[in-house]
């Protein structure tokens, strides 16, 4: 185990890989990656693997634009493997009230360049056929959207940034972080401590304990997210287009063959620990698809759940990452609180966060995602679908 580095990056999942390639590869000197467990073993492997790029902010939505460039253009741009994406189109379909921020949020990304329009009901069902359009009073659509796999990005960017000199201990759990005259100095780990003058926390759940000890509770609670695999009878259609409903809260995704992906987000009590987590599907999970499908999907009522997972992902009051310096503690960064936007901001997050710490020029403004923003009150993020994951 080395006992020191340049950086030490805590965190193994796609904000820790993202950001420990691009450090690497930015000359950061000697990096070193660490993770309690394997990589993707958190949250960022139970995601749904969803690339869209409809937010209700400009630095979200760049992020995004960014993001999935990055992800479409892999093989490019990482140079190792690919990303698994698959162009399927993704469609926000949206109820009357909120019409006219999806409107704004369409002309917006329009203005960034994003090829993406609004669609009335009649447009949705020739793009979806299968869809029930109960509810729904138009939507947005993106044709370069679709999914991709979140355990090749991170081991591709692990194996890229390996190749390029960065280090990697798996199975070490960092228990604290030394700080020495308000500079961070290292973290202490399961095998010891290790020196270093820049620190970056990219443990998600995992990392509000970790910072709350050196004196910054970051403001993040947590929240229960179920994914279920579910296929039909042979012969039968899936939907084709990644779809989320702003209605009824449900996500479906495509997949191989006659299987689909789901989710049914609804309102729960959130958590501020992680304690115990139980990461096995509840037990009314498939009952709550299956009411979901029968209002959005109805031929999707007859198919069968597969498997199934649950995790815990970290979110913020206003729904948006913490990502950059953290106050009081000079070289400790955090790319936290990623509230459900996480997989398709990676890409970008971590180019943009890299680049903060190495003093370079970052593609992105990222300062209203500054940590900040919650001790002054500044945060100025807009959420046109109210506090959610949708943001």
């Amino acid at each position: 185990m080395p006992t020191s580095a340049d950086v030490v990056v805590v965190g193994a999942g796609l904000f820790g890989a993202s950001v420990a390639y691009q450090l690497t590869r930015g000359g950061a000197g000697r990096v070193l990656l660490l993770d309690q467990a394997m990589p993707a073993s958190g949250d960022s492997g139970r995601t749904v693997g969803m690339v869209r790029h409809h937010y209700s902010n400009d630095v979200t939505a760049q992020l995004a634009i960014r993001g999935g460039q990055a992800i479409r253009d892999w093989s490019d741009v990482v140079g190792v493997a690919d990303a698994g994406f698959v162009r399927s189109g993704f469609m926000l379909a949206v109820p009357e009230e909120r019409l006219e921020a999806c409107i704004g949020n369409v002309r917006r990304l329009q203005r960034l360049g994003l090829n993406t329009r609004f669609v009335t009901p009649d447009e949705i069902s020739d793009i979806e056929p299968l869809i029930s359009l109960e509810g729904v009073a138009g939507g947005a659509y993106e044709p370069d959207g679709g999914f991709a796999n979140s355990y090749l990005m991170i081991l591709g960017w692990i194996t890229a940034a390996a190749s390029m000199g960065m280090e990697a201990r798996f199975g070490v759990s960092v228990d604290s972080l030394v700080v020495r005259h308000g500079k961070v100095a290292g973290v202490r780990t399961s095998c010891g401590v290790i020196e270093a003058g820049t620190v970056v926390i990219a443990s998600g759940a995992w990392a509000r304990p970790m910072l709350a000890e050196v004196g910054w509770e970051p403001p993040i609670r947590l929240r229960r997210l179920e994914v279920s695999v579910w296929k039909v009878p042979a012969g039968q259609l899936i939907p084709q287009v990644v779809c989320s409903d702003g209605v009824s809260g449900l996500v479906v995704r495509p997949d191989r063959a006659n299987e689909f992906l789901a989710v049914a987000y609804s309102p729960e009590r959130p958590a501020d620990v992680l304690g115990d987590y139980d990461y096995t599907i509840s037990n009314k999970h498939d009952q709550v698809l299956r009411e979901r499908f029968r209002l959005r999907f109805p031929s999707l009522t007859n198919a069968r759940p597969l498997r199934g997972w649950a995790g815990p992902y970290d979110f913020t009051p206003d729904w948006h990452p913490i990502v950059g310096a953290i106050p009081g503690i000079d070289g400790l960064y955090a790319s936290v609180g990623t509230s459900g936007h996480g997989f398709k901001l990676a890409p970008s997050i971590g180019e943009c966060l890299a680049a903060q710490i190495l003093g370079q020029e970052s593609p992105v403004d990222i300062s209203q995602l500054a940590a900040d923003r919650f001790i002054d009150g500044t945060s100025t993020l807009e959420l046109a679908y109210g506090p959610s994951a949708r943001a």
